[in-house]
């Protein structure tokens, strides 16, 4: 199993971490991006940057023909290492990739 961990960063960037395709990836306030796994579990990662300056982090079904993966999901805030982000962390299957969508 991997951890891939998700977050906002600025006002302006997603960092992901931990897993093929993880970057630091540039947006306008909104992101999405696919969780593919190698078993073919799929589901849609979004990142929003909020009116009251904070990102919210969550995961949706990829369409509705696929179930949303039982992958284990822990939402935290690390005032460390940013004190306005929601932080997930997922545990997903071994090569599992994140590939953006959109931004």
């Amino acid at each position: 199993m991997a951890t891939v961990t998700v977050y906002g960063a600025g006002d302006d960037l997603v960092e992901i971490d931990g897993i093929e395709g993880a970057d630091e990836f540039s947006t306008n306030g909104h992101w999405v991006g696919v969780l593919e796994a190698p078993d073919g579990d799929t589901a849609l990662l979004y990142v929003d940057f909020r009116d009251n300056s904070c990102w919210t982090v969550t995961i949706g079904r990829y369409e509705e023909e696929y179930a949303l993966p039982t992958w284990p999901i822990v939402l935290t805030s690390n005032d460390k290492e940013c004190k306005y982000s929601t932080f997930a962390t997922i545990t997903v299957p071994d090569g599992t990739k994140v590939t953006e969508v959109s931004h």
